[in-house]
């Protein structure tokens, strides 16, 4: 399977609030809360880090098995880009994106 990144959609606006991520998509005024591996899948989500690199994270952080942090975070991502939170593609984009 290619590798893949993600990148935060640049119009929303976020912030974590102990440990979890809050997001606002302006667009439709909806908010979106995540759980710790939720915040951690988006905080990484910079258009540079590589998936694979977010699930060894998972895996160090939560002490759960790859495949099962593979599988979860595949449907997490889908969830984020169904929501038009992130954008995945199979190239890094250049530079970073910050808070909002």
């Amino acid at each position: 399977m290619p590798e893949r990144y993600l990148a935060r959609n640049p119009d929303v606006a976020w912030r974590v609030y102990d440990g979890e991520a809050v997001i606002l998509l302006p667009e439709n005024s909806s908010l979106n809360t995540l759980n710790a591996v939720g915040t951690l899948i988006w905080e990484a989500a910079d258009g540079t880090t590589p998936l694979s690199a977010v699930v060894g994270r998972i895996c160090e952080e939560f002490d759960v098995d790859r495949a099962q942090a593979e599988r979860d975070a595949t449907g997490f991502i889908e969830k984020l880009r169904e929501r038009s939170l992130v954008i995945v593609s199979e190239t890094p984009r250049n530079g970073a994106q910050e808070a909002t």
